[in-house]
This record gives structure tokens, sequence and C-alpha cells, in this order.
């Protein structure tokens, strides 16, 4: 049986994902990267033929093919088969949801479906290192967690969870850029809050990490708040948590340095660590779930604080490529991720 796996989108997600899996897809073990493009734009020419020279398929709707073949894209079919033909879907649009409702639900349900962190309540969180038990539960609807999520979450279990430290509190800051650097619109002139619309969690980001925890049966007493700020390099994370008992910084530098998913630096501005995910990353994006700022951890009792940095659109990506090799290969496809590991660095 072919391994067909089918990316919706080419944002700022979908277009390095698609990638990602087009160029490696012998080494994982698929046939056909296809991607589904909607709309026939002539600006956007260069970005499809890049894709396609990675070795992706284009698709699209009936009614617009004519139009893509003007384009001089001859080799594009319809989506519909493209539906019929795909194991996986993986839905890198904000339609997630409405398109389950309207299309993947009258699609095999044995097919897997994966969304983004902002369609909740697709399916069960996923984050590859950090919940990759929720895989073997055989469902057929995960959501990637959001890029923020993969951060805090990797934060928690570093510093917490992976040391049997007893968290009484976590408190998280999320300084969001405006808008990607690809990107015209929702720019920020000045520093913009976030409603804590969340009489529990605040803003979405402790919700969604607790919930995430919450599949394994854990209860984090967890809380986030939000402010835009008019960049358009990264996300940047400021967290203080309170544990029971004393802790020490040299335990946590080791905590850090042992820890797979997330790297240190000893950069202090987002546009150091952008730069080097620009000229050493996958598509410019750094794949970590974060980059700790080292000279801004603090410990003092029993209680840790610092900085992280969010690969906004980057760590997301290696969970929508884990989700989608763990589907075809259930006993080796953490061996297969290994052929990434040169893309994750330890320090920067």
């Amino acid at each position: 049986m072919s391994k067909n796996v089918l990316v919706i989108g080419t944002g700022t997600i979908g277009e390095p994902l698609i990638g990602l899996l087009a160029e490696h897809k012998e080494i994982l073990g698929l046939d056909n990267v296809i991607f589904f493009k909607r709309t026939p734009l002539s600006d956007e020419r260069g970005k499809v033929e890049a894709l396609l020279r990675k070795g992706a398929q284009i698709v699209s709707t009936s009614d617009v093919l004519s139009d893509f073949t003007e384009l001089g894209f001859s080799s594009i079919y319809d989506v519909e088969k493209a539906y019929q033909d795909a194991d996986v879907i993986i839905d890198c649009t904000p339609s997630g949801n409405n398109n389950w409702d309207n299309i993947y639900s009258s699609l095999d349900e044995n097919k897997r479906y994966l969304a983004q962190g902002s369609e909740h309540g697709f399916g069960s969180f996923f984050a590859w290192g950090i919940n990759n038990e929720i895989l073997e539960n055989q469902a057929n609807k995960y959501l990637i967690a959001s890029c923020n999520t993969h951060n805090i979450a990797s934060i928690v279990k570093a510093f917490a969870l992976d040391q049997n430290r007893e968290l009484a509190e976590g408190r998280f800051v999320c300084l969001r850029r405006a808008n990607d650097v690809s990107q015209n619109d929702s720019f920020s002139p000045s520093p913009t809050i976030t409603k804590h619309t969340n009489q529990e969690f605040g803003t979405h980001h402790a919700r969604d990490v607790h919930e995430l925890f919450a599949q394994e049966g854990k209860d984090l007493n967890l809380f986030s708040s939000a402010i835009k700020l008019p960049t358009q390099y990264m996300h940047t994370l400021w967290f203080t948590l309170n544990f029971n008992d004393q802790i020490q910084f040299e335990d946590i530098i080791e905590n850090l340095r042992g820890n797979q998913f997330l790297m240190s630096t000893e950069k202090m501005s987002s546009n150091k660590v952008f730069s080097f995910g620009r000229d050493h990353g996958y598509h410019g994006r750094l794949l970590s779930h974060g980059i700790v700022a080292e000279q801004s951890l603090h410990v003092k009792d029993n209680v840790l604080t610092g900085y992280c940095f969010t690969p906004q659109d980057g760590n997301a990506l290696l969970s929508s490529v884990a989700a989608t090799i763990q589907y075809y290969y259930k006993n080796d496809w953490q061996k297969k991720m290994e052929v990434f590991d040169r893309y994750i660095f330890k320090n920067i």
C-alpha cells in the first residue's frame, strides 16, 4: 500500500512542513507528499516551484486547475482524489475544525488527521518528546500543540516532571511577536495586551499545557498572560516555577543541558537567535521546542525564573512529522526521526 501524506495549506507552518516531509520522504518511508494550495497566485509561483523541486506534488480544487496550468503547473490534479489517496492529512490552516465537519469526517475513519494548536478541541494534544505515548491510543484525530504550548510544556517537563520535583505553581508571560516576517497584515505598532479570558488559566496557553498533561493524569497549577509586541522576530516566554522544595542553580543548569528538546543560548536578544535560525535552521526555522536564555535563569530558595525564546513556526513541525511517521511505523518511528538530529542544536 502506498504511504501518502496530504498537507493542507502553504503558510508559515505548511510550507516548511511540506519541504521537511518531501526532502526526507525516502528515509522516512513515505511514497508521496502532496500539498493542497487553494488559490493560484502569480506572486507565489516561486514558492510552489520550490516545493515541487523538493519532491512534493500539488493539488487544488477542480474549478482552479486550469488557472494553475496557466501559471505553468501542468502536473496538478484534483484535491478530491488526494483526500481518498492520503493516509495522513495534516491541516495547517486556521480552519481545521470546520474542515473536519465539512470534509474529513466523511472520509475513511482509519486515516490519521492532524490539525494545528489554534484548532482547540480537534483531538488529543500531542507534542513530540513531551507525550509520545498519546500516539499509542490509536485515535484518528490529534491536535499538534501550538508553539507556546510546546515551549511551556518543555519548561515544565525539563525542570519539574523529569526531575520528580513537585511543582506548586507555574506562571508564564508570552511576549508574542506581532506577525511573521513574511506577512504584511496584523502588525502591531505598540504593545497590545491579551485579555485573560479564562478564569482559571488566564490565557489559552496555560490551559492548553494543563490539558496536554491532564491526558496523563497530571493536574498542574498553571497560569499564563500574553502581550503582543511590535516585532517580527520571535515570541519570548517569561516563566517562574515555584516548587515545594528548595532547588539549586547548578542542578537547573544540568537539567537544561541534559534536555533533548530545549537548547540554551548566551544570546539575550531575539534578533540574534532568529538570525541563527535563518542561517542554520531548516527553512530558516529552529526545530527545538525552546531556546533558554541561560544567563536569565535565576534561582532563589524554591523559585526558578527565566526567559525562553519560542521558535513559533518551527517547534511544532517535528511533532507533525512524528505523528505522521508513527502512523505507518509503530515500532521504529523514533529511530526514523533521528534523521532530524542534524537540525537540533544544543547551544547557539
